[in-house]
């Protein structure tokens, strides 16, 4: 049992929400809470790390009934797979919380509603509000951009009336800011505070409860079997209910409050002002502090399925290996805007930073050790402006770790690094070796030390590098006190590469960007027999094709039909009416087939092994020269079959034939 009393530090991801695959944003946030649960830990402090997911609300409901499954069903297996992908990133949490246990989350919650009734700071009253899907939240006009939202600008806002329970938001503004203009509640970077504060002088009323009716799926309202708690409630009390806030009050007590909350910046107000208020009314102390990230973008474009640009975060790691990623998308981090990650991005981080900076100084160090020294050294060379800079720097990365500042802690990292490889250059001790081969000896005693500091500091970061350079200098155990120049009398294990160079082949760009698509409706073209107006859905976008279709499938063959389309095709009018895109079909001499998928999802892009989609916008006569196939009823592009998630794409009713 963790003796939390012992300088606890009790630090929060927000929690995902599991109706789809996770996302780069997803990687960002829980390897920054990672990195600062591992710094905190060097530093002796007892670290409770929570994550977890927010399992109820209208999507999740409607994503477990699109796909066929039991709610409890459709979870386990989207929870798996964030799961999974932390585990690939090596994430140290101490608890994962599931709104969804009735065990340990529904308690809480319950008890922490109960406790807003008892301050008087709920009531009733009938409600019409624009309401966006996308963020499960109510929406003023002021908030819209023509008409939209601006986080989900492709889902229409609906006109929602009902009869709700509210949350008197109101009534804490005003205390809420003074608590973080003082900074008693601190809200980072400054940006995000200013926001912050900036909504709070017009907060109001919050809408707390819904309808079972409209949302069949959360935690019903105490005394009120006919409402369910709307996500305030629910998904924000993860933060005390996990630590045992309803079930286990001395562990609660000894967590509680938490140090830091790490959030993107589109929850802010949740969780700067919805959050505190909620708190202030139960008379549960607030959270120290909330960090608040921006996004991760795509060559400064933020990504989006339509537009072809997402990059999901397996893949990446799968080619490039668990600390790269972590790196690359720490390092590429502002403290007060957003990051960007791309492929050319990371190999050129890993291969101009981690191998030929951090990789090779620690590689010429201990193979040189181990060649001429036979792995062992007695004492150091004397040297204060050396150990001075670098004692010096160090307290530099130990204090922009505190303030999640982790451009700034790479930058010092490598500097570190630049450092020992220099003083290792000018003391060239492959020449020193013939001259006073005792003073050589110590010069390498020095740089083990200066290794074994790297590996101190940047262990938050690259927590696989950490164990491979503990191994290496055969050192069990090393936290932040270690880094000092005591290290002598010491001999180490055998010297082995720590990163990897990536050379990549070069990929051959595929002409056309191809995505999976959902057919909604099906209508009859005004003006032309054999033309059907298709509206479609393409990940979070909707799109119109017209397509010559009415000789070959019926309306109701179409629905929900998943297709394949062309969305980089330029816009074109056909019969007056606009396509953007084009659907895929097959066609031999007696029948034309569309190209379809079954397991994969809307959104999803299509790939020829070994090339690269293009993203930009090309013209018709540019698709007409693409050769697409079909080869025993499979779509292929140079005899390469078409895939999307490893799923073949298949056409109907043609076995052999050409793609159009």
């Amino acid at each position: 049992m963790i003796n939390f009393e012992n300088k606890k530090f009790y630090i929060t991801t927000a929690i995902a929400y599991p109706n789809s695959i996770p996302h780069l944003g997803h990687a960002l946030e829980i390897i920054e809470a990672d990195a600062l649960a591992r710094f905190h830990r060097l530093t002796g402090k007892e670290v409770f790390f929570q994550t977890g997911t927010d399992e109820h609300g209208l999507k999740n409901w409607q994503a477990s009934k699109k796909e066929g499954k039991d709610i409890l069903e459709f979870l386990d297996s989207n929870v798996s797979v964030f799961k999974e992908l932390y585990k690939m990133l090596d994430i140290s949490y101490d608890y994962f919380i599931r709104t969804s246990n009735k065990d340990i989350h529904y308690p809480g919650a319950q008890k922490l509603w109960k406790s807003l009734v008892k301050a008087g700071d709920i009531y009733l009253k009938s409600y019409k509000g624009l309401y966006c899907a996308g963020c499960e939240a109510f929406k003023t006009d002021k908030e819209l951009i023509d008409g939209r939202c601006p986080n989900h600008p492709t889902r229409e806002i609906e006109s929602v009336e009902e009869e709700n329970y509210f949350f008197k938001m109101s009534k804490y503004k005003d205390k809420i800011f003074k608590l973080i203009k003082s900074d008693e509640y601190k809200v980072m970077p400054e940006s995000r505070k200013n926001e912050i504060l900036s909504f709070l002088k017009e907060a109001k009323d919050i809408s707390f409860s819904r309808s079972k009716s409209s949302l069949p799926w959360g935690i019903p309202v105490p005394d009120d079997e006919e409402h369910i708690m709307y996500v305030w409630c629910d998904a924000l009390s993860n933060y005390i209910t996990g630590p045992g806030y309803g079930t286990n009050e001395k562990k609660f007590n000894q967590i509680w409050p938490a140090d830091i909350h790490i959030i993107g910046k589109d929850i802010l107000r949740f969780h700067a002002a919805f959050w505190p208020a909620m708190l202030l009314s139960a008379r549960i102390n607030l959270p120290k502090t909330l960090f608040v990230h921006g996004f991760i973008l795509s060559k400064g474009v933020k990504m989006s399925k339509s537009t072809g640009n997402v990059t999901g975060p397996f893949e990446q790691i799968e080619k490039y290996g668990s600390d790269p990623f972590r790196y690359c998308m720490l390092s590429s981090m502002p403290l007060d805007s957003d990051g960007d990650y791309s492929e050319e991005l990371i190999v050129e981080k890993t291969n101009n930073e981690l191998v030929a900076n951090i990789g090779n100084f620690c590689y010429r160090v201990l193979s040189f050790l181990e060649k001429y020294f036979d792995s062992g050294f007695d004492s150091i060379e004397e040297d204060g402006n050396l150990s001075g800079e670098i004692i010096r720097i160090t307290e530099k990365i130990k204090k922009d770790y505190e303030l999640v500042n982790f451009n700034n802690v790479v930058h010092n990292i490598l500097k570190i690094s630049s450092i020992g490889n220099k003083y290792f250059q000018d003391n060239e001790p492959w020449k020193l070796i013939k001259q006073d081969k005792e003073k050589a000896h110590r010069i390498l005693g020095s740089c083990v030390n200066i290794v074994k500091i790297l590996g101190i500091i940047a262990s938050p970061i690259l927590p696989e590098f950490f164990e491979k350079v503990k191994h290496q200098l055969d050192i069990p155990s090393l936290d932040w006190n270690d880094i000092n120049f005591n290290l002598n009398k010491h001999k180490i294990n055998k010297a082995e590469i720590l990163f990897e160079k990536i050379d990549l082949e070069e990929e051959k760009a595929f002409p056309l960007n191809l995505k999976v698509a959902e057919i909604l409706e099906t209508k009859d073209h005004p003006g032309a027999d054999k033309l059907y107006i298709l509206q479609i859905l393409l990940g979070d976008e909707k799109r119109q094709l017209v397509a010559g279709l009415k000789e070959y499938y019926s309306k109701e063959d179409l629905l929900n039909k998943k297709i394949i389309v062309v969305t980089n095709l330029k816009p074109a009018k056909l019969r007056g009416i606009e396509s953007q895109g084009m659907l895929l079909a097959a066609e031999d001499k007696e029948d034309v087939g569309l190209l379809t998928v079954k397991d994969s999802k809307p959104g999803d892009s299509i790939t020829a092994e070994g090339y690269i989609n293009n993203t930009a916008q090309i013209s018709f006569d540019d698709f007409l020269k693409v050769k697409l196939i079909v080869k025993d009823g499979k779509a292929c592009f140079d005899d390469i079959v078409l895939k999307v998630n490893n799923e073949e794409i298949k056409a109907e009713k043609v076995k052999q034939g050409q793609i159009r």
